[in-house]
């Protein structure tokens, strides 16, 4: 753990925190539990089952510092802020937290519907230990943050969800918290309204609020904290540097609860109190993030696990797309090693499989890559200059014939997943058509290393930006 956060006096201190539910078959066990929970012995009698959403969980948090928390749904990181902010209470272990709280927990969290907004400050802040001179001290300040107009005096329950959390986190952020915790809700914004609430962020920091960020964005946790926290089943898996962490947690993200248990290993018992902070280290049997040094050959991989949930494989007229993979960009275009997580701007190449059932003529082969929302980002032809009225370099195949083509691109593509497809086009006197066609049919990860500015759809630059001076 850095020197630096051990240090500073703690916003949060949690130590050995375990939360455990109880889980019922029907609701008649609840009654039955009340009732007869010994039996004629004394001894207990359990008409549920334990679910422990957080487990032994230990570590510390200075002001001043953010800690970015990431895992699966389910991994325990709702049941974690929950706690901290009191709203749960733990079933052993403790939470310690010095100062004010600020939550935003939840779209509308601590909102009465039928209230203005303007009655929700007021109701907000007073409920934080604010009066109502300090409120009105700072409601010009939170107005002029929210940006919500006249909405501010119709009732909440009237609000989109984006004015929602506009109004919560202007109210929270401007109460001076020592610790500010959020979790998922800037996701709703757009992406100007997000840029200002992490600049806001940053200038709570350098005052010393302590900031608990829980985000399913890797690149969120990479730019703005200090360190992070992986979950999986309750359990902390790993407590290090943001890009170190997100690696790793990218690497499991779709991996089977045996993997992750398979890829760390406990913390021996005598280890010392900063070692326990950290509770689990990575196991020798797995490559992690913790053993490898931060470059692009250490942050491409074949994740198994990383498959299109989306596929749409067309019916076939004669021939089709047998398969794809993705390989990293060999020396002189020999073939690279096959994988489909890559870090940001390194080159690879989307290698197609082909098979014709039938003699066919003037053929046209095409790829594209598109995000997860559907839109097209790149793509490639072969002819290049695939049209109808293509003459050269269309392709003729027999019955049987089996070929590849590959197709390379450089590594322009923002950071996130993607999805790769392909299609055989057919010229003939009526036109074009499809003769075969797969849609999502494999899929791409592009990793974040560094902060990086996303600018458009992708990444088109050449060259770094040339300045000339003329200087008077």
């Amino acid at each position: 753990m850095c020197s630096e956060m051990s240090s500073t006096p703690a916003a949060i201190q949690v130590d050995k925190l375990s939360k455990s539910f109880r889980m019922y078959n029907h609701p008649r066990d609840r009654l039955l539990q009340a009732l007869w929970g010994r039996d004629r012995h004394g001894q207990p009698k359990l008409f549920y089952k334990e679910f422990w959403a957080l487990q032994q969980l230990s570590f510390r948090l200075a002001r001043g510092q953010t800690l970015g928390v990431v895992g699966r749904n389910g991994s325990g990181k709702s049941t974690l802020l929950q706690l901290i902010c009191g709203t749960l209470q733990p079933s052993s272990g403790s939470v310690q937290v010095h100062g004010r709280v600020g939550a935003l927990l939840e779209l509308g969290s601590g909102f009465n519907p039928e209230f203005s907004g303007l009655e929700n400050i007021y109701l907000n802040a007073a409920v934080l230990g604010l009066s109502k001179a300090e409120t009105e001290q700072k409601l010009d300040q939170i107005l002029a943050f929210a940006d919500i107009g006249a909405f501010v005096h119709q009732p909440v329950k009237t609000y989109s969800s984006g004015m929602a959390v506009r109004l919560a986190f202007a109210v929270q952020a401007h109460i001076d918290p020592d610790v500010l915790v959020v979790d998922e809700a800037l996701a709703v914004g757009d992406e100007l309204f997000q840029k200002k609430c992490y600049a806001h962020l940053e200038r709570l920091k350098e005052n010393g609020t302590a900031v608990l960020l829980v985000t399913h964005s890797c690149p969120q946790i990479i730019q703005h904290c200090d360190q992070a926290l992986l979950l999986h089943k309750g359990k902390a898996r790993m407590l290090d540097e943001p890009a170190r962490v997100t690696i790793t947690y990218q690497r499991l993200i779709n991996a089977s609860d045996a993997d992750w248990d398979a890829a760390f290993v406990e913390p021996l018992p005598q280890q010392d109190e900063t070692a326990a902070i950290a509770s689990l280290a990575p196991a020798s049997s797995h490559e992690s993030a913790k053993q490898q040094p931060i470059s692009s050959s250490s942050q491409a991989w074949l994740d198994p696990n990383l498959v299109p949930q989306s596929s749409e494989i067309y019916p076939s007229h004669g021939a089709r797309i047998t398969d794809l993979w993705i390989e990293r960009a060999g020396p002189a275009g020999n073939p690279g090693d096959q994988v489909n997580v890559l870090p940001f701007g390194e080159p690879f190449v989307l290698v197609f499989g082909y098979e014709a059932d039938l003699d066919l003529e003037r053929l046209g082969l095409a790829c594209h890559i598109a995000s997860h929302t559907g839109q097209r980002i790149s793509g490639q032809t072969l002819p290049t200059e695939l049209s109808t009225k293509a003459s050269q370099g269309l392709i003729s195949v027999r019955a049987g014939d089996r070929w590849q083509v590959r197709f390379s691109f450089n590594g322009g593509l923002w950071p996130g997943v993607y999805f790769a497809g392909g299609g055989i086009i057919c010229f003939g006197e009526q036109g074009k058509s499809f003769v075969h066609r797969v849609v999502d049919f494999r899929a791409l990860r592009i990793l974040e290393n560094t902060p990086i500015s996303v600018v458009g759809s992708c990444a088109l630059q050449a060259n770094p930006p040339q300045l000339t001076l003329n200087q008077a």
